[in-house]
C-alpha cells in the first residue's frame, strides 16, 4: 500500500503562504479603506479652504469698494473746503485795497495773487518815475500790504514799464464779517 502524507511540509507552506496572503489583502484593503476616508477629509477640507478663500475674496472687493468710495469722498471734501476758503476771501476787498494804493500816473496790465501765501504780483506802467515811487510809498503805508519790493523797472517809449510784489493782509474785521453771513 502506499501512503501519502497529506501532512507533508509542502501544504503546510502552502497554507502559511495563503493566510500572509489573506491577512496582507485584509491589511491592504484596511490601509485602502483608511485613504479613501483621508481623501474625502481632504476633499472637504479644500472645499471649506475654497469657500473660505471666495469669501475673502468678496470681503476684499467690498473693502477696495469702500477704499475707493472712501478717497473720492476726502477728494471732495478738499475740493469743498477749497471752496470755503475761497468763499471766505473777498477779492472785492483786495482789489478796493489796490485801487486805493494805485496812485494817478500808473496803469496796471496784470494782477496776480497766490492765495495759500497771500501774495500779490502787479505788471504795469508808469508815466514818471515819481509815479512809480508813490506807488511803491503807496503800498508801504497801506494797512492792507506789507514788504511791497519793486522787482523789476524798465524804460520803454517814454513809460515805466514795472512789476511790483507785496504780501496781502486782509483786514481781520472783514474775514469776520465775511464768515458771520
Amino acid at each position: 500500500m502506499m501512503a501519502i502524507n497529506f501532512a507533508s511540509r509542502n501544504f503546510r507552506l502552502a497554507s502559511r503562504v495563503t493566510r500572509a496572503l489573506v491577512a496582507g489583502s485584509v491589511i491592504l484593503a484596511i490601509v485602502a479603506a483608511g485613504l479613501l476616508v483621508k481623501n474625502a477629509s481632504l476633499r472637504a477640507d479644500s472645499s471649506v479652504m475654497r469657500q473660505k478663500l471666495d469669501d475673502a475674496k468678496a470681503a476684499d472687493e467690498q473693502v477696495k469698494a469702500v477704499l475707493v468710495e472712501r478717497e473720492q469722498l476726502a477728494r471732495d471734501l478738499g475740493a469743498m473746503s477749497g471752496l470755503v476758503e475761497a468763499r471766505k476771501f473777498s477779492w472785492t476787498k483786495l482789489l478796493s485795497s489796490i485801487e486805493a494804493v494805485v496812485p494817478v500816473g500808473v496803469a496796471l496790465k496784470k494782477v496776480e495773487f497766490n492765495p495759500k501765501d497771500q501774495t500779490l504780483a502787479l505788471d504795469g506802467t508808469a508815466q514818471s518815475p515819481e509815479s512809480l515811487r508813490n506807488l511803491v510809498v503807496g503800498f508801504e503805508k497801506s494797512s492792507s500790504f506789507r514788504d511791497p519790493f519793486l522787482k523789476h523797472q524798465t524804460l520803454e517809449k517814454g513809460n515805466i514799464s514795472f512789476n511790483v510784489v507785496a504780501v496781502y493782509q486782509e483786514q481781520k474785521s472783514a474775514v469776520m464779517a465775511q464768515g458771520k453771513r
